[in-house]
């Protein structure tokens, strides 16, 4: 086989791989599926949020808080003595970036893919375990905590860590920060009405801000000072002759001196040679000669040698 056919050959079969690759592409949730959580939960529901049969239960809502698409087809929820597995097929499954998906936990699988086996009544916690198994989230809450139409779950407070309490509000599938938060500017507002501090911090910066900016200036101009100077040691000699410090080139090197003097000699010659072309008067001259022979036609000019004669 030539290698020319190898090469055609692992071309064909790089090819090959490609089209597949871009015809059936390799699920990568299992890559995501950490950034899902289990985010609110209602175990007393008699009268709140139904579901599409009309029917209050309890339920689960799971949150992805990447920044991309996760399939949890396949993934499973455990409870004390049950677990449910997601099923696959189905694009609901699908939960959105930032997004959120609820599961009915009324112990009736037969009414939906999203209808639990399980109710969360004889259980204190929930878990979430991805398709091979491995612990995703752990819900761990208290039973006898738990208030009929009040759901429990986490909750952002002002200073922005999040905590496990039961909510101000019931939203399933929704945020659970609903409370109004306070901008920063206004918070400055509040805290310092007259502007009085927000100037002096102002003035801070701005003085902070020159000072190292001078400092970085007078150290930049230092640096330079003493590289020339150093540049200047490198390019000539000291000496001390008769108790006077004398400067001498190096050899093989020109100084700024000299290069001076080169260029000042080289402008005057091209100013001369200028003048002097300017000056001179451009007229040919042809004077007529008369010759009793000429002497195009010498035969000393031949290309044969003239004979002897005998």
């Amino acid at each position: 086989m030539s290698i020319e056919t190898i090469k055609n050959n692992n071309m064909s079969v790089k090819f090959k791989l490609i089209v597949i690759s871009l015809l059936f592409p390799v699920p990568a949730f299992s890559q995501s599926i950490k950034d899902v959580r289990i985010n609110e939960i209602q175990v007393c529901n008699a009268d709140g949020f139904r579901d599409e049969y009309g029917l209050a239960s309890g339920w689960i809502e799971l949150y992805n808080k990447g920044y991309g698409k996760v399939n949890v087809a396949g993934c499973t929820l455990k409870v004390r003595g049950e677990s449910f597995q997601i099923s696959k097929g189905n694009p609901a499954t699908i939960i959105p970036t930032q997004g959120y998906l609820v599961f009915y936990a009324d112990g009736m699988p037969n009414k939906g893919p999203f209808h639990t086996n399980f109710t969360l009544d004889d259980t204190d916690f929930i878990e979430l375990y991805d398709i091979d198994g491995k612990l995703v989230d752990r819900f761990d809450f208290d039973p006898s905590q738990m208030v009929d139409g009040v759901s429990y779950g986490w909750f952002e407070d002002h200073d922005g860590k999040e905590k496990l309490m039961l909510l101000p509000a019931t939203t399933p599938g929704s945020t659970n920060n609903t409370e109004a938060k306070e901008h920063r500017s206004e918070t400055f507002r509040r805290v310092d009405p007259s502007g009085i501090a927000l100037t002096i911090i102002n003035i801070i910066v701005v003085a902070i801000a020159l000072t190292f900016l001078f400092f970085v200036f007078k150290y930049m101009g230092n640096y330079h000072i003493k590289r020339a100077i150093r540049k200047a040691e490198r390019t000539s000699v000291v000496k001390v002759e008769n108790g006077m410090t004398v400067r001498k080139k190096k050899k093989g090197v020109v100084t700024n001196d000299e290069l001076t003097a080169i260029a000042i000699a080289l402008y005057k010659y091209v100013k001369d040679m200028k003048e002097l072309y300017e000056e001179e008067n451009l007229q040919l001259t042809i004077n007529m000669t008369s010759k009793a022979y000429s002497p195009w036609s010498s035969k000393i000019y031949t290309l044969r040698q003239v004979p002897n004669k005998r």
